[in-house]
């Protein structure tokens, strides 16, 4: 009786361990988000920061002191991160106060961000202990990602450049947001590449990176990119 007992005990024991192991794993809660006051935004690089945009074979970079962003963020709470702020129209540079670049060049730019087909602002990640809560997340678009048109003058003679991405690899900017500074900082970019151009010393397929500069990065306080003004106060968004 007793052995009988110590078999049924281990084949139970056996078969528990075996639904132990093929139980699934617990699946991570995708996180939500609050953002207040949401709305339409406008916002501009801060004092002291600039937008660069570098050549990564030539290293050659253009320099803008003005950049400026218009857009939209959601209101509420428990929110999806992904598309949390729409971004509908970019500039860099204004015509008084134009970009520069290698050799005495000079150029403006418009980002491909417009209302009917705008960037998506996704919120990622989120520390709550850094300036009030700080925000890590990108800027995409649908199709080849995000991208640019330039225009500049080089040598005298006008020319045009496009950067952005490719259906298959998708330009996007990584990027910051800080509720104490109110600035959203662009600290890199993936697959970013020159896709045309008819611009002396500027080669079509060149890799190109875009950020706001000083640099800012993750767990410090951001103090240079473009400051977010919504209709109704400084935004804040944060995740529980």
């Amino acid at each position: 009786m007793k052995k009988r007992l110590a078999t049924i005990l281990l084949a139970g024991g056996a078969a528990g361990a075996v639904l132990a192991m093929s139980a699934p794993a617990a699946v991570a809660a995708t996180p939500t988000w609050s953002s207040t006051p949401g709305g339409a935004f406008t916002s501009a690089t801060n004092a002291g920061t600039t937008t660069v945009l570098k050549d990564l074979k030539t290293g050659s970079t253009i320099t803008c002191t003005t950049s400026a962003a218009n857009g939209a963020l959601k209101k509420g709470h428990k929110l999806p991160g992904a598309g949390i702020g729409l971004i509908t129209a970019v500039t860099f540079g204004t015509t008084a106060s134009k970009c520069k670049g290698p050799f005495g060049s000079t150029w403006t730019s418009v980002g491909s961000a417009t209302p009917k087909s705008p960037w998506l602002l996704n919120a990622k990640t989120y520390k709550g202990s850094v300036d009030k809560g700080q925000t890590a997340g990108t800027i995409t678009h649908a199709g080849t990602g995000v991208g640019a048109t330039l225009h500049g003058s080089v040598l005298g003679a006008n020319c045009t450049a496009n950067v952005g991405g490719t259906t298959k690899a998708p330009a996007l900017a990584n990027v910051l947001y800080d509720n104490g500074s109110g600035l959203l900082a662009v600290t890199s970019t993936a697959n970013l590449k020159i896709l045309s151009t008819n611009c002396p010393g500027i080669s079509a397929g060149d890799a190109v990176t875009f950020v706001t500069s000083p640099a800012s990065s993750a767990g410090k306080t951001v103090s240079h990119g473009y400051a977010v003004k919504t209709k109704n106060g400084k935004e804040t968004i944060t995740s529980p």
